[in-house]
């Protein structure tokens, strides 16, 4: 039995999420590569830091915090340098779409791959459950269709985002122009 003793001190793994965990929740909002986690706990970029932070993930996440997946940089100053955010629950951002995006994508395509494996069972005549891996194909059929229409409405959000984004900016564009008018006297009499 690897069981260990509730009061004991915590297993060096456990440490590194804790760790993780505590560098993040300081740099709540920022684009963190790994590079910069590595230096900030002490911990060389390895299979190691990369487990650290996949269990920090799984750990925010019982709290209902997020720790988006490791993705290009939109930061035009980090030139697609692979970055993650952590977002406190109900402080996310329209970036925090990206993530989710990617997450249905991701299962999209880990369900067409069992489906193409559960379809080939089905139809194996060595199979040792053809019926039951017909089934399973149906049923990850079903849920590739249902994610799909999630990543459609999700795309439409993120359109609505855009524009409402360049709108905004057009606004304050407009609202500097007024500003600029009511203080600048020659503009007035131009």
């Amino acid at each position: 039995m690897n069981r260990r003793v509730k009061d004991g001190p915590p297993t060096r793994s456990e440490q590194d999420i804790i760790d993780v965990m505590l560098w993040l929740d300081r740099r709540a909002g920022e684009e963190v590569s790994y590079a910069e986690i590595a230096s900030g706990v002490g911990i060389p970029v390895s299979s190691r830091l990369r487990a650290a932070v996949r269990g920090a993930r799984r750990a925010v996440e019982v709290d209902g915090h997020r720790l988006e997946q490791f993705m290009r940089s939109s930061d035009p100053l980090r030139r697609g340098a692979w970055v993650a955010r952590f977002h406190r629950c109900g402080h996310g951002d329209e970036f925090g779409a990206r993530d989710a995006l990617l997450a249905c994508r991701r299962s999209v395509a880990s369900l067409a791959e069992m489906k193409r494996a559960t379809a080939f069972e089905a139809t194996n005549p060595h199979s040792i459950d053809a019926q039951a891996f017909g089934q399973m194909a149906q049923t990850a059929d079903g849920a590739m269709r249902l994610i799909s229409g999630v990543e459609g409405l999700g795309t439409k959000v993120m359109k609505n985002q855009r524009t409402m984004n360049v709108m905004a900016a057009r606004i304050a564009d407009l609202e500097a122009q007024v500003s600029e008018m009511t203080t600048d006297p020659s503009a007035a009499s131009a």
